[in-house]
């Protein structure tokens, strides 16, 4: 496999979170031949990349519907940059940063962490709305 086959074949296994079941994934690509990447040749790792960017698309998908969720939830609560609707996305980011488990702003989060932000957020939420 070339290397920049390889490249983008690691970089999809990071980012499906699926850097642990690798060696499965490869072997079965390879019909049990192999566990490691350099075994792959150019037509299974292009299969391997094909299946793993359409999983990378559908965890990127639900992300941001995650944090499209947060951002309904700001707006909600006129978290808006003053005299626009428009949201303000420094205090949502800075709210995440300071606030947020992971301590980093919204964009930053991935998919398997943004379930425990939307979470926390929702406690922000629900205080605003008992507030009313």
């Amino acid at each position: 496999m070339n290397v920049s086959l390889n490249k983008q074949l690691h970089g999809l296994l990071t980012q499906c979170g699926l850097n642990e079941q690798k060696a499965e994934l490869i072997n079965s690509y390879t019909g049990g031949r192999s566990e490691s990447s350099k075994d792959l040749n150019d037509g299974e790792a292009k299969q391997l990349i094909y299946y793993l960017s359409t999983k990378a698309n559908k965890h990127g998908e639900a992300a941001n519907k995650m944090r499209r969720r947060i951002i309904s939830m700001a707006h909600e609560m006129h978290w808006h940059i003053e005299g626009t609707q428009k949201i303000n996305m420094e205090r949502v980011n800075g709210w995440c940063t300071v606030y947020g488990f992971g301590k980093k702003p919204l964009n930053n989060y991935d998919y398997n962490e943004l379930p425990k932000l939307v979470t926390q957020f929702q406690f922000v939420y629900k205080d605003y709305l008992h507030k009313l």
